[in-house]
């Protein structure tokens, strides 16, 4: 006997980052939903989790799917607060980024909300923070160095 469980998918087309223009406008239009993505974690294989929500972008005329990206996420909920249903409807600007992921070249998108930009933190990650705010600078651990290697010490 196997046990399903219901799920829930979100239908529609989706915005896709490399054909929207960075710097239009962007608002959230519906809540946001946890469903499954199509990428998994690389030490479980374990399916992970993307937040989806509808949007509307300047310049197109469907609602689109928006896969919210962790520094958007927290970005709304410091701009509007927890409650994803105040997050609709706010003033948003689009940001795309070209990166690689498992050395594929994709675009990525950000949704930032008025008053805030998008930045590295000391250790390379994307935030969005407040205008005039830096990003959180974490702490990088000191590496000790050891003596340096020789000829000598390679096994080949």
């Amino acid at each position: 006997m196997a046990i399903h469980k219901k799920t829930s998918q979100v239908s529609g087309a989706w915005a896709k980052a490399a054909e929207l223009v960075s710097g239009s406008k962007a608002k959230i239009v519906s809540e946001v939903t946890t469903q499954p993505s199509s990428f998994t974690d690389p030490k479980t294989g374990a399916i992970k989790p993307q937040e989806v929500a509808k949007g509307r972008f300047q310049g197109v005329e469907d609602t689109l799917n928006v896969s919210l990206n962790r520094a958007t996420i927290n970005a709304l909920i410091d701009a509007f607060g927890e409650d994803d249903s105040a997050w609709q409807g706010q003033a948003l600007t689009v940001e795309t980024e070209k990166v690689r992921v498992a050395g594929k070249a994709v675009t990525a998108l950000y949704l930032i909300p008025v008053g805030y930009h998008k930045e590295d933190d000391a250790n390379g990650y994307a935030q969005i923070v407040k205008d005039g705010e830096k990003a959180a600078d974490v702490d990088i651990p000191v590496i000790q160095e050891e003596a340096p290697i020789t000829e000598n010490d390679l096994p080949f």
